[in-house]
């Protein structure tokens, strides 16, 4: 698949559409919005196109694993505003009063986002972006482009540490389920076991369970690394990161199929500057803002009428929208069971800790 990078003159033609339609004004100059975002996942064009029209900052917290998240969430003087969220993270802590429900009159341009993604969400986020899980790999490291999950957890040369993977109980067991033809929301010990097995036999040919984003922008591993776990959309950051000719970093989703994911937004309950919060939330679903979003970070936007006003070029990207065999080839996460959710934990703690003392 051609990796995505959107050329200058399409983000400088959506900047200055933004520009035109939104003239700066600055009432709450010295404010701060704290995020909780995944690195690299928010546009610094919106961004400041925001602080440009409103004078309130955005801070951004970082967290590079879904349990990293959740741990930030979960502090009692945490000073997060808006939190990048899934299904599962936000009903979760909406049933314990950690999240509030969504005031959907507060976010006008919601009315742009389809029911199908409005309903991934749940009471307690609103949709923001979504794509697949899948393997990026280097073209010119691999003789061969991966076909299947088998190429990510089953390496030809597993002796060699080259691979990147990721500590997060969902997401890291989601290939080794789907390579072994079960559900990615199994709650069985056997199925999980196996699953456990599989990832136990390619340790060591990982360098890293942390986010291959997180770890390559450290400069680690830049000269091992042939291949990752990742998001659709990652290549992107990858490339950039790397910053060599020929863009070698490319995305692709095995055979056996994938995860459908998409991420929310959500607003924590003891949140200070909660009217803040929601302009925001429904700044960032404005179609023009949103258009410019999803084509400088190179990922699907939830937002209809934004995907309209998106070039052809990424709107044709299957690495960015999926053809549709794709999309009836993948499976979306579900609520199960606090002790299913558990054992997954404990599996990837203790997969980690033995990598560690290696």
């Amino acid at each position: 698949m051609n990796n995505h990078k959107t050329p200058f003159r399409a983000r400088s033609a959506l900047l200055a559409v933004t520009c035109l339609l939104f003239p700066s004004t600055a009432p709450y100059a010295g404010q701060t919005l704290n995020l909780l975002n995944w690195e690299e996942y928010l546009s610094e064009a919106v961004i400041e196109r925001w602080e440009a029209e409103t004078g309130i900052e955005i801070e951004q917290v970082y967290f590079d694993s879904g349990d990293k998240r959740d741990e930030v969430l979960a502090k009692p003087d945490h000073l997060i505003d808006i939190a990048l969220t899934e299904l599962i993270s936000s009903s979760r802590f909406g049933q314990r009063g950690l999240l509030d429900p969504i005031n959907e009159q507060a976010v006008p341009n919601l009315k742009h986002v389809p029911q199908r993604w409005r309903d991934s969400c749940g009471a307690h986020s609103i949709p923001y972006l979504w794509g697949t899980l899948g393997i990026a790999y280097r073209t010119d490291r691999l003789p061969n482009p991966p076909q299947s999950w088998a190429d990510l957890l089953e390496p030809a040369n597993r002796d060699e540490p080259h691979i990147i993977m990721m500590e997060d109980h969902e997401d890291i067991l989601a290939g080794p389920l789907l390579h072994q033809g079960h559900s990615i929301n199994t709650s069985s010990n056997d199925e999980l076991k196996a699953a456990f097995e599989l990832l136990q036999a390619q340790s060591p040919a990982v360098l890293t369970y942390e986010y291959v984003i997180t770890s390559l922008r450290s400069q680690r591993y830049l000269d091992k690394a042939d291949m990752a776990l990742a998001y659709s959309g990652d290549q992107q950051v990858l490339n950039e990161i790397e910053g060599v000719e020929g863009e070698p970093w490319r995305y692709m989703v095995p055979e056996e199929g994938t995860l459908l994911w998409v991420d929310c937004l959500s607003i924590p309950a003891k949140g200070e500057q909660k009217a803040l919060a929601y302009r925001f939330l429904n700044f960032l679903n404005n179609p023009k803002i949103a258009a410019l979003n999803s084509a400088e970070l190179g990922v699907a936007t939830t937002n209809a009428a934004a995907k309209a006003l998106l070039p052809e070029e990424i709107r044709q990207d299957p690495t960015i929208y999926p053809p549709e065999a794709v999309l009836q080839n993948s499976q979306v996460y579900e609520t199960r069971p606090s002790e299913a959710t558990q054992t997954r934990r404990r599996i990837i703690s203790a997969l980690i800790n033995a990598h560690e003392a290696r």
